[in-house]
């Protein structure tokens, strides 16, 4: 699985969102190249800040300064990425599913308007994807 954090909104109150996104195996391998290009290539020129930082070493709360609203994404074990949000106004919160819709060929309109299925629906792609 790869899990997906955005804590945004600082100033007023601390807001979270983690999500865990499950993976085929052959693209959880690549799923670490796709973030480091994509976080490399974000468009915050001016930033204060390093652009990536690899959490695999420190962990994520040793990595990213306090107080900072930022992006994180693991690798289950094998580590991860974080990102410090600069401009709050600019950043999208669902920029890692877009790469992630990148990555599974999906488009990414789809997968981000999505309403949730009923339990049935959802326990059937459970039993599909343990296949």
């Amino acid at each position: 699985c790869v899990f997906l954090e955005t804590v945004i909104s600082m100033e007023k109150q601390r807001h979270t969102v983690i999500e865990c996104v499950p993976m085929p195996r052959d693209l959880f391998l690549d799923a670490p190249l796709f973030f480091k290009k994509a976080i490399l290539e974000s468009d915050e020129e001016w930033s204060v800040n390093k652009k990536l930082i690899d959490t695999s070493e420190k962990g994520l709360w040793k990595s990213v300064p306090n107080n900072f609203p930022f992006f994180s994404v693991e690798f289950g074990e094998m580590g991860g990425f974080a990102h410090v949000i600069e401009d709050q106004r600019m950043f999208r919160p669902q920029w890692g599913k877009e790469i992630l819709c990148g990555m599974l060929g999906e488009p990414a309109q789809l997968v981000l308007r999505a309403k949730r299925a009923p339990v049935h629906v959802e326990r059937q792609r459970v039993e599909e994807f343990k296949k």
